[in-house]
């Protein structure tokens, strides 16, 4: 699945679950409880283990119910057929709402400033035909939960492809881009039967830490100063199917109560010991980059209070938003916790 994220582990999904099973039976569970894309949720089922996801966001909910729950195409009875959702998704009749008004080309933003440029106006529009039609199904009741997760996957998916932005949604390239100009695609994706017995829910890792009882959990927290919720805003208005209001020249929905203490720096080294102390499980494995708020020898030390540590490396291609990030490779940690 291809997907402009930050943090996104698909690459390193292999070199992760290897690890993992190093240690980790298959007919284990373990937990994912800020799963994200869900790359590593679906890579561990993969592997023969039961998975437990979850994230704080609704879209990463979204990502991993459809990657986890939906082990074939859904029925789609009201639309006749996965195949026929999607001609649904491709043919829905645009319509000038949200996304048109307050994203796309030829908006009209409720705070009066110029239009902002996300989407072309085409596919502001097509988005908002899409979200209207989703909402009449649900509203009459036709559609499963996994169906509506699968069409807001899609739509998700198909947004973010054409997104006029350069890796985030902070904010908007200044003029639109060749993919930008492109329309919405609507692809079939591949439902995989894992093993496993599955389950998803929403909640912050903060919540949900003291209810695991998996046999391991493994944790990705952000590991940057840029918070999720407001760079990938308008993901999560897709998911959430509202109309908050669009704040500023980027258009940030209100995002602060969902702020990640990971992401500052006088606050991720206390979110890492708290999180572990809500935890009691066996084994917690924990993704972490050298480029990350929590230098290595501070973030051995806290990890060390809470059992036998084991650390694994890889190289990895360094995430770049914009110019201004550096480019070239960083090593990409992941520590072994094993309670003793």
């Amino acid at each position: 699945m291809s997907y402009r994220y930050l943090g996104n582990k698909t690459r390193l999904s292999e070199w992760i679950v290897s690890e993992i099973a190093r240690v980790l039976p298959p007919g284990s569970s373990i937990a994912d409880p800020m799963c994200g894309t869900a790359a590593i949720s679906i890579a561990l089922a993969r592997a023969g283990y039961s998975v437990t996801a979850a994230d704080a966001l609704t879209f990463p909910v979204v990502h991993a119910r459809t990657r986890l729950l939906a082990k074939q195409p859904p029925a789609f009875a009201a639309l006749g057929g996965y195949d026929e959702a999607l001609n649904w998704m491709r043919s829905a009749a645009p319509r000038e709402g949200y996304f048109f008004r307050e994203f796309g080309e030829s908006g009209q933003p409720d705070n009066g400033r110029a239009p902002r440029l996300y989407f072309s106006a085409r596919n502001a529009a097509h988005i908002d035909g899409i979200r209207e039609g989703i909402r009449t199904l649900r509203s009459a009741g036709i559609l499963t939960e996994i169906e509506h997760s699968v069409l807001l996957h899609h739509l998700i998916l198909a947004t973010n492809k054409v997104a006029n932005i350069t890796g985030t949604y902070g904010y908007f390239r200044s003029t639109l881009s060749a993919p930008s100009l492109r329309p919405l695609a609507f692809e079939p994706i591949v439902f995989e039967d894992t093993l496993g017995n599955h389950t998803v829910t929403q909640s912050a890792v903060e919540d949900l830490a003291t209810t695991l009882t998996t046999d391991a959990v493994y944790l990705d927290p952000p590991y940057t100063k840029r918070q999720y919720a407001g760079n990938y805003h308008v993901l999560e208005t897709l998911a959430q199917g509202d109309e908050p209001v669009a704040a500023g020249d980027g258009g940030l929905r209100p995002w602060t109560d969902q702020a990640s203490d990971f992401c500052y720096r006088r606050s991720a080294g206390k979110a890492f010991r708290e999180t572990l102390e809500r935890l009691n499980v066996p084994h917690v494995f924990i993704s972490y980059s050298e480029d990350g708020q929590v230098h290595e020898d501070e973030l051995m030390s806290i990890l060390s209070d809470f059992g036998k540590v084991t650390v694994h490396e890889q190289p990895h291609v360094r995430f770049r938003s914009n110019d201004r990030v550096k480019g070239g490779s960083v090593l990409e940690h992941l520590y072994h916790v094993e309670a003793i």
